[in-house]
């Protein structure tokens, strides 16, 4: 997993004055979406091509962060530190449908499928056995799912305490063993419905 470090950042921009770094934004992302072309012969006597391979994984991930961190102020604390920072996160602002359509692009080498929203509610259950307990807590979990070139579907989904468990589980372990973006997702997802249970357990 790439993280982002903000002294091997700094080491690697070390002589970008902000004109540089902004220039070197713009057109490393219309490299992404295909538009232009990022020329190392523009930024040879800033940095070595060495280093030149390892500033992209750098921004690579720093995109990654500031498209899939909630705020922009969460974003900003992350690279506290960061030589010129505020001009990449207002650089970034600039081309964040940009960003949203490359990171999409990506998303489909993987599935044509992703999930675009979610929603869940909670709905009590009044047994008819007079043997079992009397109320039963439910998750009725929305998710709003759209395919590439396709419409928007909506899956209802209805859990109990147990599958909800094994669901909080299972986008744990996603989170610990996939890539950065995929993490933030998925521990947005996992904060939600662990705040179901807390919901849960105030009302039992």
């Amino acid at each position: 997993m790439n993280q982002y470090d903000s002294n091997k950042l700094n080491k690697l921009v070390e002589k970008f004055d902000a004109n540089y770094i902004v220039k070197y934004i713009h057109e490393l992302i219309d490299s992404w979406i295909n538009v232009g072309i990022l020329k190392y012969a523009n930024y040879s006597h800033l940095i070595e091509l060495e280093d030149w391979w390892k500033l992209e994984k750098e921004f690579d991930c720093l995109s990654k962060m500031f498209s899939y961190l909630p705020n922009e102020q969460e974003f900003k604390d992350k690279i506290e530190g960061l030589k010129h920072g505020d001009i990449v996160t207002e650089t970034f602002k600039t081309r964040k449908n940009d960003l949203k359509s490359f990171l999409m692009t990506k998303s489909v080498n993987f599935s044509q499928t992703y999930l675009k929203n979610f929603d869940w509610s909670l709905k009590l259950v009044h047994s008819s056995d007079k043997h079992a307990k009397l109320d039963e807590l439910k998750c009725l979990l929305t998710l709003e799912t759209e395919k590439v070139s396709s419409n928007e579907n909506l899956t209802l989904m209805e859990l109990d305490k147990y599958q909800l468990d094994n669901l909080i589980n299972t986008l744990e372990t996603i989170e610990n063993k996939f890539s950065f973006e995929l993490t933030l997702s998925v521990s947005k997802v996992s904060r939600h419905f662990n705040s179901f249970n807390l919901a849960c357990l105030s009302l039992l």
